[in-house]
C-alpha cells in the first residue's frame, strides 16, 4: 500500500505531507477537522495487522495506552481502521528526532545528553506506572521541539499486539537492534528494566553519536548485547567524566537486576555524573503490572556501590518481535452505561488501607469509612470533567458531542443526553444552571439541569478552557493556544456581566471558587493566585512545584502538584501551605464527608486525605477502574471518571 497522498481524508484528518517512514509505517502531518489542530498520522504498514485478531488487538492497545498522559509523553488522541489502514492520530511537534539532532550536531554535551536522559526517564516511569513497557525506546522515537522539550513517541504501537504469532513472514526483527536488552532477545519476561536497558543506550549515542554496539551483521549485533562488556563513552571521546562511564555501564549490564531499578533513577544519576556530583542513596522500583519486575513492588532501595560481574546469558534463541505493551483486557463500552455491580451490595472488597501498594484489603468498611460504590461503564470516550447537578451526574468527553447524563440513584441514563457539539472541554454546574465551555466555537453555554436545553450563551473574547461557577458568579479561563497565555474572565452569576479581566503571561492551568474569590494555578509559576471581582490586588501562596487541579473545601483550597506527588493544602487567608504526599502524579480532587479524594491517574486509586491532619497523609487508598482522572462531589456521594476505561465510579462516604 503506498503513501497517501495530500488532501486524502482518513479517520477525519486531511493528510498534508509525509513527515518520516520506518519499519512500522508512515508519518503524516495532517490536519484533524473537527478540532482544526495540526496531528501527526500514523499509518501501520498493512503487513503487520493481516488478519481481523491482530487489527482488534491493535485497536484495544492504541486506546489503553491512549490513556497514559505525561508532559514527556506524546498523546495519542485516536486510533482506528478505515478502507483497509490502521492509523494512530497523535500530537503533531514541531521539531526533530534525536537520532537527526545528533547526526546535525555531533555528540552532546554531558549535560545536555543528561537533561534529555532525565525527561525520558519521567515520561518511561509514568508508563511502567501504569503497567507498561516501551519495548522500542530508541533516539529516532525521541522528539525535540523548539523549545528543547524532549517527547517519547511510539507508545501505544503495540508490537505485540500486532504479530500473528511467531516471528514475522521475512523473519525481520520488528523493533531496532542497536538497543535491544539481551531478555528480549533470548525471548524471556521483559519489565521496566528492559528499557532502562535501551535508554542506557541512548545515553551512550547521545554522549559519542555512535550506537552501543557497532557490528556489521545483525547476527553480530544480536551476540554482542548478549555476550559483550558494555562500552565506556570515554573510549570514544576522551575527557567525558569517569561517572558516567559507570551510568552507562550499569544501565547496559546483562542481568536486568543489575541495572538502575527506573528510567528515573537513570536520568537522575547521569545529571548528577554530567554536574560532578554524588549519585543518590536512595532508588526506587516505580513499576507496576505487567512492568514491574516478577515478585517486586514499587519501593525504595539502596543504591548498589559497585556492579557485579554479570551471570552468562543463555545461548541465543531464535529471534522475536519486540513488542511495545502487553494488551490489556478489552475495556468496557457498553451502549448505555449500568452499574456493574448489584444492587444487594454497595461494599468495596478492593478497598485498602494505608499507602503502600501492598497494603492489604479491608473488611466491610464501617458507614464512616469512604468505600467504592457501583461503577458505570461505556461513560463517553475517555470522560475528562464532571458535575453534578439536579440529582444527575454529567459526564464530558471532548470528542464526544453528547454530554452523558446519568440518574445519580439508578446509574441510567437521565432524559436527554444534551447535544453540545464536540470540543466541549470543560463543565461546571451552579443552581439551576449547568455551564459548558466550547473552545471550538469561543463560548460559553448555560444548560438547563433537568431538560439539558441551552438556555443561555456567552461569548468570551477568546476561546475557552477552563470554567467554574459558583455563589462568586461565572468564571472562565480562556486562552488562544494551549501553551499561551491566558485571560480570566468574571462574570455575574447569570453569565449576563463582565466584572473582572485578568491576563497571566504564563498560563492558568486550573481554577476553583472559595471563599468569595476566584483562584488559579499558574501553568509555569509554582503559586496559586486568588482574584476577587472588582479587586485589582491580589494575592498568592507558594508551592513546591506548580499545581495542575484545584479544588475549595472543609474551609480550604487544596491542590494537586504531580511533579511532587503530592497535595497542598491552602488556607484562604493567611495563605499558609500544608503539603502531604499523595499517590503518583495526582489529578483531579473533591472534597465532601470530611475527606479530601484524591484521583492518581497512573496507579488507578483513590486517596483520601483527612483535612485536619495532612501531615499524616492519606488514610484510605481505594483501587478504581483504568486511569482515574476527573473528580466532582455531589448528590451525597464523591464520582470518579475514569479516561482509561471509559467508566464512572460512585465513592461512598
Amino acid at each position: 500500500m503506498g503513501a497517501l497522498t495530500p488532501g486524502t481524508v482518513l479517520g477525519g484528518c486531511r493528510i498534508d505531507a509525509v513527515v518520516g517512514r520506518g519499519g512500522m509505517g508512515i508519518v503524516y502531518r495532517a490536519r484533524q477537522l473537527d478540532l482544526d489542530r495540526d496531528v501527526a498520522v500514523k499509518v501501520i504498514a498493512p503487513e503487520l495487522i493481516e488478519d481481523p485478531d491482530s487489527r482488534t488487538r491493535f485497536l484495544t492497545e492504541a486506546r489503553a495506552a491512549s490513556a497514559v498522559e505525561h508532559p514527556n509523553v506524546i498523546p495519542v488522541h485516536g486510533a482506528g481502521i478505515a478502507e483497509g489502514r490502521a492509523y494512530l492520530v497523535m500530537r503533531y511537534v514541531a521539531g526533530d528526532d534525536l537520532r537527526t539532532v545528533v547526526r546535525r550536531d555531533g555528540a552532546l554535551a554531558p549535560e545536555r545528553a543528561a537533561e534529555i536522559a532525565v525527561q525520558l526517564g519521567d515520561a518511561l516511569d509514568a508508563i511502567h506506572q501504569a503497567g507498561y513497557v516501551h519495548r522500542d525506546v530508541k533516539p529516532q522515537n525521541v522528539m525535540i521541539d523548539a523549545g528543547g522539550h524532549v517527547y517519547l513517541s511510539d507508545f501505544g504501537l503495540a508490537k505485540q499486539a500486532m504479530a500473528t504469532g511467531g516471528p514475522t513472514a521475512s523473519e525481520q526483527w520488528v523493533g531496532t537492534l542497536d538497543y535491544v536488552a539481551p531478555e528480549q532477545i533470548r525471548g524471556e519476561r521483559v519489565d521496566a528494566r528492559t528499557d532502562v536497558y535501551a535508554l542506557g543506550g541512548v545515553l551512550y549515542f547521545m554522549l559519542t553519536a555512535r550506537v552501543p554496539f557497532e557490528r556489521e551483521t545483525d547476527h553480530a549485533k544480536l551476540w554482542a548485547h548478549l555476550m559483550d562488556e558494555p562500552p565506556a563513552p570515554s573510549t570514544v571521546r576522551p575527557g567525558l567524566p569517569a561517572a558516567l562511564d559507570a551510568v552507562v555501564a550499569r544501565a547496559l549490564a546483562k542481568v536486568p537486576g543489575q541495572r538502575q531499578p527506573s528510567a528515573g533513577d537513570l536520568g537522575r544519576a547521569a545529571r548528577a555524573a554530567a554536574a560532578g556530583q554524588a549519585a543518590a542513596t536512595v532508588e526506587r522500583t516505580v513499576a507496576s503490572g505487567d512492568a514491574a519486575p516478577a515478585g517486586a513492588s514499587a519501593t525504595t532501595t539502596p543504591s548498589p556501590t559497585r556492579l557485579t560481574p554479570a551471570a552468562a546469558p543463555r545461548p541465543l534463541l531464535r529471534r522475536r518481535a519486540v513488542t511495545l505493551a502487553a494488551v490489556i483486557g478489552a475495556l468496557g463500552a457498553g451502549v448505555l452505561a449500568f452499574w456493574l455491580l448489584p444492587d444487594g451490595d454497595d461494599r468495596n472488597p478492593s478497598a485498602v488501607s494505608g499507602t503502600g501498594p501492598r497494603a492489604t484489603a479491608q473488611p466491610a468498611a464501617t458507614p464512616s469509612v469512604p468505600t467504592v460504590g457501583r461503577t458505570a461503564a461505556g461513560v463517553g470516550f475517555r470522560p475528562r470533567a464532571i458535575a453534578v447537578a439536579a440529582g444527575a451526574v454529567w459526564v464530558l468527553s471532548i470528542h464526544e458531542p453528547r454530554i452523558t447524563r446519568l440518574d445519580a440513584r439508578t446509574g441510567h441514563r437521565a432524559g436527554a443526553q444534551p447535544y453540545v457539539g464536540r470540543g466541549a472541554v470543560s463543565i461546571a454546574a451552579d443552581g439551576d444552571m449547568v455551564w459548558v465551555a466550547k473552545r471550538a466555537t469561543g463560548a460559553v453555554l448555560g444548560l438547563d439541569p433537568r431538560s439539558g436545553d441551552v438556555l443561555r450563551r456567552v461569548d468570551t473574547s477568546m476561546p475557552p478552557a477552563r470554567i467554574a461557577a459558583g455563589p462568586s458568579g461565572l468564571w472562565v479561563v480562556a486562552r488562544e493556544t494551549e501553551a499561551g497565555p491566558a485571560t480570566l474572565l468574571g462574570y455575574d452569576r447569570d453569565g449576563r456581566r463582565l466584572l473582572q479581566q485578568t491576563e497571566f503571561a504564563d498560563g492558568i492551568a486550573a481554577i476553583a471558587l472559595g471563599g468569595g474569590a476566584a483562584w488559579v494555578a499558574l501553568v509555569q509559576e509554582r503559586r496559586v493566585v486568588r482574584v476577587v471581582a472588582g479587586e485589582s490586588a491580589q494575592q498568592s501562596a507558594w508551592l513546591t512545584a506548580p499545581a495542575t487541579e484545584l479544588a475549595f473545601g472543609a474551609g480550604r483550597l487544596w491542590a494537586s502538584v504531580p511533579d511532587d506527588d503530592s497535595v497542598v493544602r491552602i488556607h484562604p487567608g493567611s495563605r499558609q501551605v500544608v503539603t502531604t504526599r499523595a499517590g503518583r502524579r495526582p489529578a483531579g480532587l473533591a472534597v465532601a464527608g470530611g475527606r479530601v479524594f484524591v484521583a492518581s491517574n497512573t496507579t488507578h486509586t483513590v486517596d483520601v486525605i483527612d483535612p485536619e491532619r495532612v501531615r499524616r497523609g492519606p488514610v484510605e487508598r481505594l483501587r478504581v477502574p483504568l486511569n482515574p482522572y476527573a473528580v466532582a462531589a455531589g448528590a451525597g456521594h464523591v464520582w470518579v471518571a475514569g479516561i482509561g476505561a471509559n467508566t464512572l465510579t460512585r465513592l461512598d462516604y
